[in-house]
């Protein structure tokens, strides 16, 4: 049977059930046999009703002798049945699963699994199940009893025995077409199964070698395919020569920095470097600058942008949100006006009257334009655009970022000051040349982090009175902005209320993303003045916000936060020489909760955070699989398997240096898989 034919030719599963297969991603017979177990569980040797240990999650096979449903509540049913084995007898209950009573018949095998209590007014052990298998022959036995048993991805109305026997079948039918497509020299090398060997091996490990060794291979293969993929990307694009070359060293580049308060550091220094670099030829520079808060990438940026200036192109900023792009304008342009160069903002909501006025002056010859998405809309061409920097560009989704270059190929810089973990950086931005300001400017001090209960958040409170007795200003951070019904969080609006209460010969003052840009601005711009003192907000402060007056910062229900963005947050303050506090207001109920306010107490080194939240929160939840390009791994798992993934992408350099082009014979099996995996890649994007 031929891999791509549909699962629904397959004996035992058919139409009805190839729909559900569809809804696990499953169309295909090649599709199931890459369907990744959830996890294993080891029934080698399972455990006698009698030698069930109380208060323990216990897995038995018994005899259904009886079974019997009770109504307890309105809205919930009871099924109790008593099960039994050569040791004893054991009553197993399933709440509100009235369904199972169609397939729990007396005299029928049973897998059951939960947590095994004793029962003292039955004097009898009894379990609250949670998984369920029902074994009526000898076959579905020999399955899933005995063995190391995969674990499978469901959805409703498909179980485990039919993807386990649907599976079983493909390994029978279709294992023996599937390719290998890696070179025979490098299994030899590597000590790696064949691609048949290694799928047989997770689906019906023997062992725990023969699991790891199959998951192993597997892995390898896709971290392989995606590194060779990301070289060939980088290499192909340095060897496209359709960027304008730009005068690296403009006079108005040295006035800009001669007229800088203060000194470049040697990180900052370096990464202008890099970038003069780049933009010395003419293939497109992609470059990733990466520094964590405080660290200056703005004075970098506005150096690339005066490169293109200095060439008679038009340099453009794309940021995130209109906050942060009006900062960026007002910042920008105060500093740049005075050696006469035009600077426009350019954002969604904006007056008629303004927005013909910006788009009259990109017209008119080499300029800056600040703004938001509004940059990369079909109606706003830009003429002679020499360079592009987005900044926190993790925060775009992938297809804006292809839209910036649509029309021209201008050198771009992307910025962000998220630290990213190692794996990313080997994964979604693979594809980029990197440069990390690792240095903070002179005078700069981390600020101090303490972690409090929310019991004693009054003595928070006291400490911030001293901050503003001094003249110094401080955030309030909340996670909501209205009150939940589902969530016991103090809203933004509740605490601004209670700062007005607290801080009554204080101006307080309020901030949260769905309040217009008008008003935004108004408040930042107060709070920037120091015309409010304490700001009540919810993260929309989290990115460039830079108020060098705030030194004090609580931030409430932390344990709410990523850690990532309790980094973000806590680079608000500390941005003026000050000495400056934060202060974590939580109460933990989880040991992912715990670590991560601990780690921020502990830490305020941005990448070693990152690494803890990848490991803590996994890839998905950091910056979610779309925004951050990450493929969708089947076997594979970036944290976990990272040795494996620098061991891929050792091989893939290695193989493209001997092989730039892999046309050699024993590399045409990898083309092809990358080829294949190009063209449904272009095909989503468009799409």
């Amino acid at each position: 049977m031929q891999l791509d034919s549909s699962v629904q030719f397959l004996k035992n599963v058919g139409p009805k059930l190839s729909k559900l297969f569809l809804k696990l991603g499953v169309y295909s017979i090649e599709d199931l046999l890459y369907l990744m177990p959830r996890f294993y569980e080891d029934r080698r040797k399972l455990p006698r009703i009698s030698e069930c240990e109380p208060d323990k999650v216990n897995t038995v096979v018994g005899l259904i002798e009886s079974v019997e449903e009770r109504k307890v509540k309105q809205r919930l049913s009871v099924l109790e049945a008593r099960i039994s084995d050569q040791s004893g007898v054991m009553t197993a209950v399933w709440f509100n699963q009235a369904y199972l009573k169609k397939v729990l018949k007396p005299f029928t095998q049973i897998l059951v699994k939960g947590k095994v209590e004793f029962n003292l007014f039955q004097k009898a052990k009894q379990m609250q199940v949670s998984d369920t298998e029902m074994l009526r022959t000898a076959e579905d036995i020999r399955e899933n009893v005995g063995r190391i048993v995969p674990v499978y991805p469901l959805t409703n109305g498909l179980y485990q025995y039919q993807i386990r026997k649907a599976i079983t079948t493909a390994i029978e039918e279709g294992l023996k077409s599937v390719p290998d497509i890696l070179p025979s020299y490098l299994t030899r090398q590597m000590n790696l199964l064949s691609a048949q060997e290694a799928l047989k091996g997770i689906h019906r490990p023997k062992s725990d070698t023969d699991l790891q060794k199959g998951k192993y291979r597997i892995a390898f293969e896709e971290f392989l395919l995606y590194q060779l993929r990301l070289i060939q990307k980088r290499r192909d694009r340095k060897e496209v020569k359709n960027a304008p070359i730009l005068n690296t060293t403009p006079l108005v580049l040295k006035s800009y920095i001669d007229s800088l308060p203060y000194t470049l550091t040697n990180a900052q220094l370096n990464a202008i470097k890099d970038i003069q670099q780049d933009v010395s030829t003419s293939a497109p520079m992609n470059r990733l600058i990466q520094g964590d808060v405080g660290s200056g990438k703005t004075d970098v940026a506005v150096a690339a942008l005066l490169m293109a200036i200095g060439s008679q192109k038009t340099g453009a900023l794309m940021a995130p949100t209109e906050i942060l792009a009006t900062q960026h304008y007002m910042k920008i342009k105060k500093a740049l006006e005075p050696l006469g160069i035009n600077v426009f903002l350019l954002k969604g909501k904006m007056k008629a009257a303004e927005r013909k006025e910006a788009l009259a002056g990109i017209q008119e010859g080499p300029c800056i334009i600040i703004g938001t998405h509004a940059l990369i809309e079909d109606p706003v061409m830009i003429q002679d655009l020499g360079l592009v920097v987005v900044d926190e560009q993790h925060r775009f989704g992938v297809i804006q970022r292809l839209k910036i270059k649509k029309e021209q190929t201008p050198h771009c810089v992307f910025m962000t000051a998220t630290p990213i973990p190692r794996t990313f950086m080997l994964t979604s931005f693979g594809d980029l040349d990197k440069t990390i300001i690792g240095e903070l400017p002179p005078g700069r001090v981390p600020p101090t982090t303490f972690y409090m209960k929310d019991g004693n958040v009054h003595k928070a409170y006291e400490h911030c009175r001293l901050h503003l007795k001094q003249g110094l200003q401080l955030y309030i951070v909340y996670p909501l902005v209205k009150e939940s019904e589902k969530m016991d969080l103090q809203s933004a609006m509740e605490g601004f209320e209670e700062a007005k209460e607290l801080f009554k010969e204080y101006t307080v003052g309020l901030i949260h993303g769905k309040m217009s840009p008008d008003d935004k601005k108004s408040v930042m711009s107060q709070f920037k003045d120091n015309e409010i003192q304490v700001l009540v907000a919810t993260t929309v402060i989290e990115v460039g916000i830079d108020v060098p007056n705030a030194t004090m910062m609580i931030i409430h229900h932390a344990e709410r936060f990523g850690l990532s963005q309790l980094h973000q947050l806590r680079g608000r303050i500390g941005r003026g020489g000050h000495e400056s506090q934060c202060c974590l207001i939580a109460s933990p109920k989880t040991d992912t909760g715990k670590q991560r306010l601990k780690a921020m107490v502990n830490t305020t080194d941005g990448v070693e955070l990152a690494e803890i939240d990848l490991k803590i929160r996994g890839p998905g939840d950091m910056l979610g699989t779309k925004q951050s390009g990450l493929p969708d791994f089947k076997c594979g798992d970036i944290v976990k398997d990272e040795p494996i993934l620098l061991t891929a992408r050792k091989v893939a350099k290695s193989l493209l240096e001997s092989d730039p082009s892999l046309s050699k014979q024993e590399h045409l099996g990898l083309k092809r898989a990358i080829d294949s995996e190009e063209s449904i890649v272009m095909e989503e994007t468009l799409n």
